[in-house]
This record gives C-alpha cells, structure tokens and sequence, in this order.
C-alpha cells in the first residue's frame, strides 16, 4: 500500500511540474540556481543590450517587475490552458524582449 501511495505522490509531482503556471515560470526565470554547492547561476531581467545585472540603475529597478506582471496577464488570458514549462519559459522570454528587457544568465562562483 504504501508504495502505491509513493507511486501516486510521483505521478502528482510530475503532473505538477507540466502544468504550472505562467507565475511559477516566471519565478524559475529569476534568481539563483545553485547546481553545486559552490556553482550556479544567477538569471535577472535587464534592459536589451545589458551584459551585467549591475547595469539597472535605481529608477530602473522595479521596471522589469512590473513588464513581467504585465506579460504573465497577457499570456494568461491568451491561453485557457497553459503550455509546457519549456513553452511558457520562452513566451515569456518573447514578450520580456518586447517591452525592452532581457534574461541575463550570469554563472556564479561562491568562494569561502
């Protein structure tokens, strides 16, 4: 019985992971991913042309927030059932690029 139960709690996992949402990509799409221990990447959304995350200035900094939110709705109503996780991630990237800005994925180091 249990191992049914353990097959079951899979197939929901996997199930959830193909049909999330446009926020919970857009969420994947930011921040850091930590791969090792010490080695990862660190994806932020900066203005087309950008090569670093630095180069936001203070007034620019809640702007990609506020692209994204916009995006997310967008898609959201575009779609009755939203796409794969792969899918989603470059609509996204698609209608970022549109309103100026850029997935910047920067690979890190962390150095004790």
């Amino acid at each position: 019985m249990h191992r049914f139960l353990a097959v079951i709690f899979l197939f929901m996992l996997v199930g959830c992971k193909t049909t999330g949402t446009y926020e919970q990509t857009s969420l994947e799409l930011t921040g850091m991913e930590l791969i090792e221990p010490y080695y990862g990447y660190y994806k932020s959304w900066v203005p087309l042309g950008s090569n670093h995350s630095l180069d936001l200035d203070d007034s620019q900094r809640g702007e990609p927030s506020i692209a994204l939110r916009t995006c997310i709705k967008q898609l959201q109503s575009s779609h009755a059932k939203a796409p794969s996780h792969a899918l989603r991630s470059v609509q996204l990237i698609e209608c970022m690029k549109k309103k100026g800005w850029q997935l910047l994925i920067e690979e890190i180091f962390i150095v004790s």
